[in-house]
């Protein structure tokens, strides 16, 4: 099955490659460069290793821009205490693959794939503290309801833990995606939840139907034209909010443009994009995360030095 998967790829590259990469070829490419992956596969890789959402740190810190919007600064000590975990952890990741000589990342491959899971393996049983501490704090709280809409939401990659924290508790949750097999992924977990499959450029909604739309770590893998399409709709659709990943970012003058067989693998401008969500917010918070995680935790271990994470309300 994977040999066909590969023959795919190429056979996709091959087409890229004739091709001139239009806005009007990058979503049918995307679909078949992600329809070769097994659905058990998109189903774990991003969750895993660095990218587990118990202990990323911009997944730690967008729970807790929402947590906060619920319930202002009630919680601050067990989100230090949350950040400080993560850190614990992802220390005992970094030295256990070191160890065992392992290279960290997010795999589509079984073999490397199961090799992060050997190193994720050492926080097994320390990986879920926080959010089990999390849904006690949480556990009969009244709050009114956040509407989120979430761009890319893979196989409900971040949603599985604003559940087992509590936090979906107060979330009237959409998620969208391009891949079928992601949303099939994501219902199959959680039924009931509005799950679409969808075009993150285009999305059939009124102007401001949410209060806030999150995305993690995708306008890098777009087109130029199509991550402007995307940060429009974003901003359309957003009435309170934007709470933004970004995992290649730097202090550069212009976006560098890096296409990748069917994707893109650009450099985000950090000045570009924070002018760009100024334009229409009032408030844009940008934490550069390895900077933020030294000054604010003293961790100086080396993290993503591109990591960014922006927060923007109206």
């Amino acid at each position: 099955m994977l040999g066909v998967a590969r023959r795919a790829g190429w056979a996709v590259e091959r087409v890229v490659s004739a091709l001139p990469r239009r806005r009007r070829f990058e979503q049918l490419l995307l679909k078949l460069w992600w329809n070769r992956a097994p659905a058990a596969m998109l189903d774990s890789y991003l969750v895993s290793g660095y990218q587990n959402p118990h202990i990323n740190v911009q997944s730690v810190l967008q729970r807790h821009f929402l947590l906060r919007r619920l319930f202002g600064a009630e919680f601050e000590g067990l989100m230090r205490d949350e950040l400080r975990l993560a850190i614990e952890l992802n220390e005992v990741m970094q030295a256990r693959a070191a160890e065992l000589g392992i290279t960290m990342g997010a795999y589509l491959d079984p073999g490397k794939a199961a090799g992060v899971q050997q190193v994720e393996a050492a926080i097994r049983d320390r990986e879920t503290e926080a959010v089990d501490r999390w849904r006690s704090a949480l556990e009969g709280r009244d709050a009114p309801s956040l509407s989120v809409l979430e761009l890319a939401c893979g196989s409900a990659n971040d949603y599985r833990t604003f559940v087992e924290c509590g936090l979906a508790h107060f979330l009237d949750y959409r998620g969208i995606d391009l891949t079928p097999k992601n949303i099939t992924n994501a219902r199959r977990r959680f039924p009931g939840i509005a799950f679409d499959v969808g075009d993150i450029t285009r999305i059939e909604a009124p102007d401001r139907s949410y209060d806030y739309v999150i995305a993690s770590d995708i306008f890098e893998h777009l087109s130029p034209e199509a991550r402007e399409e995307a940060l429009d709709e974003a901003t359309r659709l957003a009435r309170v909010g934007l709470a933004l990943t970004f995992f290649n970012m730097a202090a550069i003058p212009e976006h560098e443009i890096n296409p990748r067989r069917v994707y893109y693998w650009t450099r985000l401008s950090r000045s570009r994009i924070e002018e760009r969500l100024s334009a229409d917010f009032s408030v844009v918070e940008v934490v550069p995360i390895a900077p933020w995680l030294a000054a604010e935790h003293g961790y100086r271990h080396p993290y993503n030095s591109k990591a960014y994470t922006i927060f923007a309300e109206r």
